[in-house]
């Protein structure tokens, strides 16, 4: 009988025997993409409203300025067009403005953005995973490239104090080092090892982002393959592609408001290397 691991396990490919995981020895049922979008939406369960009903965007949408999930507010004195999203921290405790955004405008900004970026994907594959790892600021190509000195300074000092270690023990069985001194000096150098060791696999993971997205934006063109120009916004073609919407608070300073979201993709983030594809803003109305 498989237990409830077990069959978690053969679904994403990999065999689970007493707690011991085996990778690549069964044929996934699902691709590993899928598995993970998955995953992901399990994570953001939508929750039905008071009316039973469940917003297109609930568990997707975030608030800019404090981080917190924006609430589907609808209720049966409103129409389609009057329900609107407004930052849960507002609607709670009052410790972040509104970011009030009505989901008709929300849904139509997103959908207008999922359009285009499909389509210059599909236009040009390797124009657009070009684009995409060529998306990254300057400061966080400055700061891989720091990491990875700094690792490889952590790394050739790693190896040093390996080779010190061994001379105290080599010391201390020759009697050249007493057992208190050994104690002493190997425990600091072995808690400044560990020290290190910690902070390279963290420096490490840095590192590797460049080489993790590559391999993110092929995942990522393979879900676009599977659609032609999508007309509408679904649960599902939503959680397919989406990540995490991110929903600025509006800007009145020109005398219309404008109000700006950040659409986040699933495996490559936010697409931002034109205005065009980028950022959306919009006049919208209250």
């Amino acid at each position: 009988m498989l237990e409830i691991c077990d069959f978690i396990f053969l679904f994403s490919g990999c065999i689970s025997i007493i707690y011991t995981r085996f990778e690549g020895t069964h044929e996934a049922i699902i691709d590993k993409e899928t598995w993970e979008i998955v995953q992901k939406s399990r994570e953001h369960r939508r929750r039905p409203t008071k009316m039973g009903e469940m917003g297109l965007f609930s568990g997707l949408a975030y608030c800019a300025d404090c981080g917190a999930k924006l609430y589907h507010h609808r209720s049966i004195t409103l129409t389609k067009e009057q329900e609107s999203y407004i930052c849960s921290n507002y609607q709670s405790r009052k410790k972040c403005t509104a970011h009030y955004i009505r989901a008709v405008v929300l849904e139509q900004l997103v959908l207008q953005n999922l359009q285009r970026v499909v389509a210059y994907a599909q236009e040009d594959e390797n124009e657009f995973v070009r684009r995409v790892m060529e998306n990254k600021t300057a400061v966080q190509r400055a700061e891989q490239e720091q990491a990875k000195r700094k690792l490889e300074k952590q790394e050739r000092r790693i190896s040093e104090l390996d080779r010190i270690i061994q001379q105290l023990y080599e010391d201390r069985v020759s009697g050249a080092l007493s057992a208190e001194r050994f104690a002493k000096l190997s425990g600091g150098y072995e808690k400044e090892q560990e020290e290190l060791k910690q902070s390279a696999k963290e420096l490490q993971a840095i590192v590797n982002t460049i080489e993790t997205q590559a391999v993110n934006v092929q995942s990522f063109l393979k879900i676009v393959r599977k659609y032609t120009a999508p007309t509408e916004l679904t649960p599902a073609l939503l959680r397919e592609f989406v990540e995490k919407i991110v929903v600025h608070a509006p800007d009145k300073s020109s005398g219309h408001r404008t109000q700006r979201i950040d659409v986040h993709y699933n495996f490559i983030g936010e697409i931002d290397f034109s205005p065009e594809y980028s950022r959306v803003s919009r006049q919208t109305t209250t």
